[in-house]
This record gives C-alpha cells, sequence and structure tokens, in this order.
C-alpha cells in the first residue's frame, strides 16, 4: 500500500506589526505520490538484483542472478516494498527466497503462496519443497508436476527425483528418466549426471557404462564435480572405457580446482605415483586442504 509523505510545518515570518506568510512547505499530493513511484522503482530494481534466482526462467535478466545461499538481509525489505507496490508475482517469489535465507520459513512459505497463486512456476518449487518439509509428499509432487508443466527447469529434476525416488508417486524410472532428460537438456548438469548414475549403477535398468560415460562427460563439461570424480574413477579403474591414467588425473585435477577434497587426495596419488608432475608452490593440493572447506553439491531437492 502506498503511503504519502507526511505533511511539513508551514513556515511564517514575523515582520513589523503584522506576520507574514513567505512560504508554504507543503508536498503536494502529486509530488508524494512522485516520490513513492520513485522509491518503489528503486526497490523493485534492488529486488530483481539482491534476490534473483539462476532457475527462474521469469527474473529480470538485467542482472546477475543469486544463489539462495548468498541473498542478503537487506533483499528482505526491497523485495517487501516491491510487492506491496506492484503485486508482482515474481517479487512475492523473491521475497520469498530472501525470507527463507533470513531463517523465516513461515514468512517465506507465505510468500511463495502468494506467487504460486498467481501462477509463478519458480515459486511453486520451492513451496513444494516446503511442503514436503512438512510432510505432505503428495503435495510436494503435485507442486513440482505443476512447474515442471510450465517449463521451469528445475521442477523437472525435482520431478525426476520424485519419480526415481517414489516421492508422492509412485516409483517409474522411465519417467524419471523422462524428466532428467528434459532438465538436461536445457542444461542442468545434476540431471545429467543423475542419468548417468542411473546407467553406472544399473539398480534401476540394466548397467550400461558406455551410456553412463557419455552422460557423465556431458555433466563434466557443464562443471559438475560429482560427474568428474566418477570419470576420473572410471578412467582410472577402465570401467566401460580403457584405463587412461593422465585422464583420470585431468578429471580429478578438474574437480580438485573447484574445491572438492577427495579429488585433491586422488590427484595428489597420481602425482605421487609419477604419473604427472610433482606439484608446484601453488599446486591443485594447496586448495583444498582441511574438513569444511567446501560443501558437498546437493542431488535431490534443489531449492531455487
Amino acid at each position: 500500500m502506498k503511503s504519502r509523505a507526511p505533511r511539513v510545518n508551514r513556515g511564517f515570518a514575523v515582520t513589523t506589526g503584522a506576520a507574514v506568510a513567505l512560504l508554504a512547505l507543503t508536498v503536494s499530493p502529486d509530488a508524494a505520490e512522485r516520490n513513492n513511484l520513485v522509491l518503489a522503482s528503486v526497490q523493485q530494481s534492488d529486488c530483481d538484483r539482491l534476490a534473483g534466482s539462476p532457475f527462474d526462467q521469469q527474473r529480470n535478466g538485467a542482472f546477475n542472478p543469486v544463489n539462495i545461499a548468498d541473498i542478503g538481509n537487506q533483499a528482505v525489505e526491497a523485495c517487501r516494498i516491491a510487492f506491496d507496490a506492484t503485486g508482482n508475482p515474481r517479487f512475492a517469489y523473491q521475497l520469498g527466497r530472501a525470507l527463507n535465507g533470513a531463517n523465516e520459513p513461515d514468512q517465506a512459505m507465505s510468500a511463495y503462496n502468494a506467487a504460486v497463486n498467481d501462477g509463478y512456476a519458480a515459486a511453486m518449487v520451492n513451496y513444494g519443497m516446503l511442503m514436503g518439509r512438512l510432510g505432505d509428499d503428495k503435495a510436494e509432487f503435485a507442486y513440482y508436476q505443476k512447474a515442471a508443466d510450465s517449463g521451469n527447469t528445475l521442477a523437472a529434476y525435482n520431478l525426476g527425483v520424485a519419480y526415481r525416488d517414489g516421492l508422492g508417486t509412485q516409483p517409474d524410472v522411465q519417467k524419471a528418466l523422462q524428466w532428467f532428460e528434459k532438465a538436461a537438456a536445457e542444461g542442468d548438469d545434476t540431471a545429467a549426471f543423475n542419468i548417468g548414475v542411473i546407467y553406472d549403477e544399473g539398480h534401476l535398468v540394466d548397467a550400461d557404462d558406455q551410456t553412463a560415460i557419455a552422460w557423465y562427460d556431458l555433466a563434466a563439461q557443464r562443471g559438475n564435480i560429482d560427474a568428474m570424480i566418477n570419470l576420473g574413477i572410471m578412467y582410472e579403474t577402465g570401467e566401460g572405457i580403457p584405463a587412461n591414467a593422465q585422464k583420470a588425473a585431468e578429471m580429478f585435477r578438474q574437480a580438485a580446482e573447484k574445491g572438492d577434497m577427495f579429488a585433491a587426495s586422488k590427484y595428489v596419488q597420481f602425482q605421487e605415483l609419477g604419473v604427472i608432475p610433482a606439484p608446484s608452490p601453488e599446486g591443485v593440493n594447496s586448495l583444498v586442504l582441511k574438513q569444511g572447506d567446501v560443501e558437498t553439491p546437493a542431488k535431490v531437492g534443489r531449492e531455487i
């Protein structure tokens, strides 16, 4: 709701024997309205800049996206003002992200719900996840389905997880692969990795190392650390592909440079074996040294 600026006291000057009004400093209604519109416009841009999601196809592309863990507290006020001024579901969704980051899950859920009621696909993903955390798997699945049908990539990924694991629905590996493939086709590296795992492990379908390697390779090219490590192991052991210590070491090097401790230790092993040159003072093993420096990538139930 817009509120007008408070009136400023009228100024008077006293002259010889008479009071003469010099100036009425009242802010006119039109000026107050303009001020409010300017403020709302600034806050809208700030909300988009501070809380836009990398997985929201409807976000404001003028600003770089922000991962949910990197949203600062200042985004809450900006997005609240932006939504109050416009009613735009994008700002409600981004307000939910900001509140979630500020450890206000109840308020976040209310904000997501406002966006969901306006059909905002990205909000359905996060709202569905919160419903799942409350124990309502069927509602979680339903929101993923609706968002995926609207074209949201991460919803397609989460729907793949739901069908793979029987989350709110009956397990169905073919539907899981269908949704993972859709997400992977739209650039999701984790979906490509999960397809590789399904064919690599052979629990849900017949094992197929070549298919697994192809999906791991795609995911690794997109920067997926887990895919790099699995490819490295397959090159190291010759599983489904001719053993190649140099290629294995390269996969571990790439993962280590992204902060993975296991990959760094494997790379050091290859150095000690003389497969690759010994490290320089600023080599890969200086990148990851102690527990807690890195965070295990999420593979299921991702928020946006």
